[in-house]
């Protein structure tokens, strides 16, 4: 077989911690070991996640056909590029944890009809087949941004993202018309366990996220993009920086890259800015007024996760493709979160359970997740602070999210009847534990609030359900506490409450219908 005649081979190594470069690196030296002029050509690409969590994965791609190997170590990596030496057409399929067939010269990771088929790539187009720092420049920038993106009703996307589930549109105008100087924040601190959309973004499609931002700092005239990234996670911070330095080559813009702690509350949107402040202590602002007018340094300041940023590339690069009538314009990343943790992309019109697979975690693909006695599946909604519930046909919408009482962040947690933690009174008070301890203590209602509806539902266990009590914390924390943390951290008790009050009160007496508390 000559060059002429042989199918070109690419191996792509998809990573997001350091030791992944272990993994590339054997691939590369592989591939050089095996490089024959009469033989098939063989390149290394180094590229981020397509939103699986089992990494470093390597995918060699020949023609019409791609092999997907996951969890490889260097030795495996070497060993897979190896195979492709002799020039032989046949792929390294044993040991692959898919072999996708598909149409030459595929643009985007070709998934096949496995987990990460669920849903549509949209904005995941490209994730962990492209390189991740590749940048280009928006087709539609300045005012006709901002017409483009208000035309289209785009909302914010994330816990982190100042517009959160609201149109940005009116946070650009304010912000433009506000003065001063106006940047642009890119909040990448996302650190909420549940949901993986923000740093699968950074770490598989930075520049897409950058391009984002560049095209909101024209909308509102500013000069300035600060992109804050978790300071543990060198490889996303390696990626930005690369696409940052081509945009300050590209652009009249300044880029700056800052790391910091990532917490769940440091997360939040005007907490981040304290922090890129250097304040000594981490809380929320008080509002009014919001960034938008009195944000960074005085400045007025547009917060926003890569999610949002990624979903106005996108609305700008093919605004075509959303649907202005709709309620929530365009799709939203959703993790689900279990033994194959994974994180898929939904139009905001379809349901939930697209995500899952039929009949997983015990329970259906469509429908409800279980039964109406409370021992039946049921699934966490929306992040740490989702709502529980055992239905799953409510669209991935915000609007929709929203008026079922579950949250926006993107994810879903199944839990299956009688598996480990597959109790809503354990799940309910696990997210109490974590808003007890992990607010910032600024406001009343969040600070004492978490405190007062933990210590009630361990109460629960010695016999005593104070139903009313903890429905009036519920109310009070989701509709007085100062910033989101609070008012989301009221999600999981109030949906507990509604939808598994029966379980309280069998704890109360001293039996768990899912059969996971002691008795």
């Amino acid at each position: 077989m000559t060059t002429a005649d042989a199918a070109a081979t690419t191996v792509r190594v998809a990573f997001d911690v350091p030791e992944g470069r272990a993994a590339l690196e054997a691939a590369r030296r592989a591939a050089d070991a095996a490089r024959d002029p009469e033989g098939p050509p063989i390149e290394t690409l180094a590229v981020g996640s397509p939103g699986t969590v089992h990494l470093p994965l390597v995918a060699v791609t020949r023609g019409d056909r791609t092999v997907v190997h996951r969890s490889v170590d260097p030795n495996e990596a070497a060993s897979l590029v190896s195979l492709l030496a002799d020039g032989d057409d046949d792929l390294p399929v044993d040991g692959a944890s898919a072999v996708v067939d598909h149409e030459p010269g595929p643009e985007d990771f070709p998934v096949g009809d496995g987990a990460l088929s669920a849903g549509t790539r949209r904005t995941l187009h490209g994730a962990g087949w492209i390189d991740p720092t590749a940048f280009q420049s928006p087709a539609i920038l300045g005012a006709d941004a901002l017409t483009a993106i208000s035309d289209l009703g785009v909302r914010g996307r994330g816990w982190g993202d100042a517009r959160q589930d609201e149109p940005l549109a009116a946070g650009w105008r304010e912000a433009r018309d506000a003065d001063g100087d106006p940047v642009v924040v890119i909040n990448g601190l996302d650190a909420d366990p549940k949901a993986d959309g923000d740093g699968l973004l950074l770490g598989s499609l930075a520049g897409r996220v950058m391009a984002g931002a560049v095209v909101a700092a024209s909308a509102t005239d500013a000069e300035d993009i600060v992109a804050v990234v978790p300071q543990d996670d060198p490889v996303v911070a390696d990626r930005v920086r690369a696409v940052a330095d081509r945009v300050g080559d590209e652009t009249d813009l300044t880029v700056e890259l800052v790391s910091a702690g990532a917490d769940y509350m440091t997360a939040e949107h005007t907490a981040v800015l304290e922090s890129l402040e250097g304040n000594d202590r981490i809380e929320a602002r008080r509002r009014p007024p919001g960034p938008e007018t009195w944000g960074l340094f005085e400045r007025p300041t547009l917060v926003h996760t890569p999610r949002t940023l990624a979903a106005v590339e996108r609305a700008v690069a093919d605004p075509d493709a959303l649907d202005a009538d709709a309620a929530d314009p365009g799709t939203r990343l959703v993790t689900v979160v279990g033994p194959e943790r994974r994180t898929v992309e939904l139009s905001t019109d379809s349901s939930l359970s697209r995500a899952l697979v039929a009949g997983e975690f015990g329970g259906e693909a469509t429908g409800r997740t279980g039964g109406t006695d409370g021992s039946g599946a049921f699934a966490c909604v929306g992040g740490q602070f989702g709502g529980l519930t055992r239905d799953l046909d409510t669209p991935a919408s915000a609007p929709a999210l929203r008026g079922a009482g579950l949250g926006t962040n993107g994810s879903i947690e199944p839990f299956a009847a009688g598996a480990d933690g597959g109790c809503p009174v354990v799940v309910a008070g696990r997210r109490m534990r974590v808003a007890r301890e992990d607010n910032c203590g600024r406001c009343v209602p969040c600070r004492t609030g978490s405190v007062r509806a933990h210590e009630l539902l361990r109460e629960v266990y010695a016999g005593e359900f104070a139903e009313s009590r903890l429905r009036e914390l519920a109310r009070t924390m989701e509709h007085t506490s100062l910033c989101g943390f609070g008012t989301d951290a009221a999600r999981p008790l109030a949906t507990a409450l509604d939808e598994f009050a029966a379980d309280l009160r069998a704890h109360a007496d001293g039996r768990c219908p899912a059969g996971v508390c002691d008795p």
